[in-house]
């Protein structure tokens, strides 16, 4: 259901309000987020070992980009641009994490022991510490425009930062073993 949600969402803001302020990465972060969730979906009916690793693969990549998008997305919403250079910064990790996770296999970097129950290893809690940046700036950013904005859109501003706490605090579950969920990034 979330899978569709997000993909209504991309449809709906993709023919609505496609030349509003954060619109097109919004479409792109809700497209990635039905991309991932579908596939975590079909991780989770997988019958065997090879189609949880597809899916997983699948998984990985939308996953990585999610919290760059969610970025974006709250610094056009307020009025800003990203250069071109630091636009394209913000991509090298999701790169990098893309790259890892294919080659896992060979180093271990990203999972230490993919198999039964996954283990992160060095480069998991790099995207992690990756991850929650990027929704804390989002955050701090939508938080400091509250004062200076109406109240219809401080009630904009307010739903947006519910919903990037509900994702943190999921991962902070997650990464600290405080959840039976194998999911890494709940939107």
């Amino acid at each position: 259901m979330a899978g569709a949600l997000s993909l209504f969402l991309c449809l709906f803001a993709l023919l609505k309000v496609k030349d509003a302020p954060g619109a097109k990465p919004y479409i792109i972060v809700t497209l990635v987020s039905s991309i991932f969730t579908f596939s975590y979906a079909f991780e989770l009916s997988s019958t065997s070992l090879e189609q949880i690793i597809f899916w997983l693969r699948v998984e990985y990549l939308a996953l990585p980009f999610i919290p760059v998008f969610l970025l974006l997305m709250c610094i056009e919403y307020i009025g800003h641009r990203v250069k071109k250079v630091w636009k394209y910064a913000l991509f090298i990790i999701p790169f990098i994490t893309i790259f890892m996770h294919y080659t896992n296999d060979t180093h271990h970097f990203y999972y230490k022991s993919p198999i039964i129950k996954l283990v992160g290893g060095p480069w998991f809690y790099v995207h992690s510490l990756f991850l929650f940046l990027c929704v804390m700036i989002n955050i701090i950013i939508l938080l400091r425009q509250l004062k200076n904005s109406s109240f219809r859109f401080r009630m904009q501003i307010s739903m947006m930062v519910a919903g990037l706490l509900i994702p943190i605090l999921a991962n902070y579950y997650y990464i600290n073993g405080l959840s039976s969920s194998s999911g890494f990034f709940i939107l």
